[in-house]
């Protein structure tokens, strides 16, 4: 497997000087944003279930929701609640993937103790740009093909960063993710709860490394058997896949920078109509009740995202009505108007009901470069408006700010650690440093004891003989 002989000996000879800052900076805001999420994804019913069944495991590994459990099931529960409220981070280019919710829950899951923030972040560049860069290959390139969402690319790149932060070899860093690919989530995408099955990929990440730790997929010999070319053993495998420009730029185009954060907790493809709408409404002065309706207009493949009137939470992010509606009604569309208690919001339920989508064929020129949208607004006063939104708040052009990723993780983590310890915690993680678990435990005072995080894989490491 000469591609992953390549990929393997990028992972394993990858350190923090090699990387541009522009990349680290991007990794250490994705790791306080993705704990963010995961502290306000324990709200929601995804998480309490996963984290329920997570605690009948026994193990060391604390939940962020509460609770420990085994290093597999403890990364499933993790990437469920960092998933939870659609707030994760995520890649145009690279499958359209949300690579960190998978990522830091694995890495939480299988760093060693004593394992360093510059260590963990090296490792997390390390996974994003696997996982990237096999989510683009595997992205359909013709409107019918199979989607393969967050759960199977992701699975890869989070193998290459738990067996980094483990210190396996490049034959280790080989092996996990082989072995990861082979048993990566491959579901087509489900509502509820399901969605891109990022959890399971953690899960199967995690077990990726413990099993190539302890030998999993070794030869008895140097010599190793090709696999049958009607049966490529990785994306990277395909005829012209290494060759390809997006992929062949290992150590010189660091993807992990070209990361987007979200501004809203939804579906990506609502952002650029939520923010155009944000932008509209404030210069214009208009409340919810000065628009009579809005018919959006969307590329081919979201189409999908209209339900005005969605049973789940789940649902309620691939709206592009409750989306819409939570922006007119309460200004904003964070952790707080999306969430399960606003299903029953009558004012935003009124808006939705004046809230159309339609397909604009026109649009899907702009896609994937852009999830751009176009809104006609028509107002109480008869009044006709119409945008066209194609950057969404957090795109490279318009990244979110330092202190708007700031305050957004004290949006998350307030709830579960107080106000003042989320201002706090969210500061220090401006410039993450010291070992990990001692800056983690932080995000779990809130819900259990910290005892756990001393123990944190106590057990004796496994060998790689």
């Amino acid at each position: 497997m000469p591609a992953l002989d390549a990929i393997s000996t990028f992972v394993d000879t990858l350190d923090g000087p090699s990387i541009p800052t522009n990349a680290l900076t991007q990794a250490a805001s994705a790791f306080r944003d993705t704990l963010g999420t995961m502290l306000g994804g324990t709200a929601t019913t995804s998480a309490r279930i996963a984290a329920e069944v997570a605690r009948r495991d026994v193990g060391p590994v604390a939940l962020v929701a509460g609770g420990t459990s085994s290093s597999g099931m403890a990364a499933f529960a993790n990437a469920v609640a960092a998933s939870a409220l659609d707030y994760d981070d995520g890649h145009y280019r690279g499958g359209a993937i949300h690579p960190a919710s998978v990522i830091v829950p694995t890495l939480l899951a299988t760093a060693l103790p004593g394992v360093t923030m510059d260590e963990f972040l090296v490792a997390h560049v390390a996974g994003v740009e696997v996982a990237i860069r096999a989510a683009y290959l595997l992205w359909p390139r013709h409107p019918d093909g199979d989607y393969h969402c967050t759960g199977t690319a992701a699975a890869m790149g989070a193998a290459a960063a738990g067996a980094k932060v483990r210190g396996l070899d490049a034959d280790g860093v080989a092996r996990a993710i082989a072995t990861a690919w082979a048993h990566a989530p491959m579901s087509a995408f489900q509502l509820p709860m399901v969605k891109e099955a990022i959890g399971w990929s953690a899960a199967t990440a995690v077990t990726a490394v413990n099993l190539a730790e302890a030998g999993f997929m070794r030869y008895r010999s140097d010599h190793r058997p090709s696999a049958p070319d009607v049966f490529p053993p990785t994306p990277f495998d395909r005829p012209g896949a290494m060759q390809d420009p997006f992929v062949d730029t290992w150590g010189t185009v660091f993807e992990v920078a070209n990361t987007y954060f979200k501004p809203f907790a939804a579906c990506r493809y609502t952002h650029a109509a939520a923010g155009g709408l944000r932008t509209f409404m404030s210069e214009q002065g208009l409340g919810a009740d000065d628009i009579e309706s809005i018919e959006v207009g969307t590329f081919r493949s979201a189409v999908f995202l209209d339900n005005p009137r969605p049973p789940t939470l789940e649902h309620a992010q691939y709206s592009f009505q409750f989306v819409l509606a939570a922006i007119a009604v309460h200004g904003a569309a964070g952790s707080g108007e999306m969430s399960e208690a606003r299903l029953y919001d009558e004012a935003m339920a009124s808006f939705c009901d004046r809230t159309t989508v339609s397909y604009a064929s026109d649009l899907d020129e702009l896609y994937p470069a852009r999830y751009p949208a176009r809104l006609a607004i028509t107002g109480r006063d008869g009044s006709r408006s119409e945008l066209l939104c194609e950057m969404a708040p957090g795109d490279s052009e318009v990244p979110l700010t330092a202190d708007q990723l700031r305050t957004k993780f004290v949006e998350l983590a307030a709830p579960s650690l107080g106000a003042a310890e989320a201002t706090s915690f969210a500061a220090d993680l401006d410039e993450p440093s010291g070992p990990v678990a001692d800056l983690v435990a932080r995000a779990y005072s809130g819900s259990i004891d910290t005892w756990a995080w001393s123990t944190l894989h106590s057990l004796p490491r496994l060998s790689q003989s």
